[in-house]
């Protein structure tokens, strides 16, 4: 996984999100293998973070790229 720039547990075990530079934010499990749960489709441009409160995940976007609609990101953590 390139250009990491933040990571946050779940509260499940191991495991974690990833904001990544690429305009996605990935599950990553305990064993190391990882899939993309949050795209550019969903309004990512360059995550610059990510963190978890209870069922909730925000992930601020900077737009770095496109210097156009920076934004953050809601998504509900399925248990």
């Amino acid at each position: 996984m390139p250009s990491i720039d933040d990571f946050a547990f779940t509260g499940h075990g191991d495991t974690l999100l990833a904001a990544r530079d690429d305009n996605e934010v990935d599950l990553v499990r305990p064993d190391g293998t990882h899939t993309a749960v949050l795209t550019a489709a969903d309004g990512l441009q360059t995550p610059t973070s990510v963190a978890v409160h209870d069922s909730t995940v925000y992930v601020p976007s900077a737009a770095y790229l496109t210097n156009a609609d920076p934004n953050l990101l809601l998504a509900r953590l399925d248990h």
